[in-house]
């Protein structure tokens, strides 16, 4: 794999999830962010910044077909480079299940073109 195939095949991410407001620490992040993945656990997300494992954030984000924004409470799990992966923690019944529900319509979605690509 070339050097940042990586970090291009991560970001090719199907939910159309948006992000809003970042705060780190209780200090609001300034700048540009991407997710990168989204699951019932938690986001991936790509910050131009330096965090450390363990740092508690803010994140408010969209899932796909919504206009809401969704805020949750989320620990820095894991680190490569600038890209993040942050564990949710204290969601609520109905964040969870918006949740669950997105990444189910993304994976039935993805099916048939997976199998698309391999013929």
């Amino acid at each position: 794999m070339e050097p940042g195939q990586e970090t291009v095949r991560w970001l090719k991410f199907s939910l159309d999830v948006r992000l809003g407001a970042i705060v780190v620490n209780k200090k609001p992040y300034e700048g540009s962010s991407r997710v990168g993945h989204l699951d019932e656990t938690g986001i991936g997300i790509f910050i131009p910044a330096n965090l450390k494992k363990g740092d508690i954030a803010v994140l408010e984000f969209s899932l796909p077909n919504s206009n809401n924004f969704m805020k949750v409470t989320a620990k820095l799990a894991t680190r490569t480079g600038f890209r993040y992966w942050f564990v949710f923690s204290d969601l609520t019944p109905e964040q969870q299940q918006k949740i669950q529900a997105a990444c189910a319509t993304a994976k039935k979605a993805e099916a048939p073109q997976s199998k698309n690509q391999q013929a």
